[in-house]
């Protein structure tokens, strides 16, 4: 199981601050987002803007996804 934490807007419009992804063998970052988007479509305007961290790092191209694994989704940051 991947543990999956969402954020501000994205966690309202999921309806939860927190998920589980049930995974057996090593996935990608295609992979989840296709299971988000099937779960909560809502969130398909997010797909674009947001980076995945898994296991507190930024997650890179081709970086596999792991039964275990905590996975956060990142919105967009703005500041000044």
């Amino acid at each position: 199981m991947v543990r999956v934490l969402l954020f501000a807007q994205m966690a309202s419009a999921a309806g939860a601050r927190f998920l589980e992804w049930e995974v057996s063998a090593p996935q990608d970052s295609e992979a989840f987002w296709e299971w988000l988007l099937a779960r909560s479509p809502g969130l398909g305007e997010w797909r674009g803007v947001c980076r995945l961290a898994r296991n507190g790092e930024y997650m890179a191209a081709g970086d596999a996804i792991l039964a275990g694994d905590e996975l956060a989704v990142i919105p967009p940051v703005s500041g000044g």
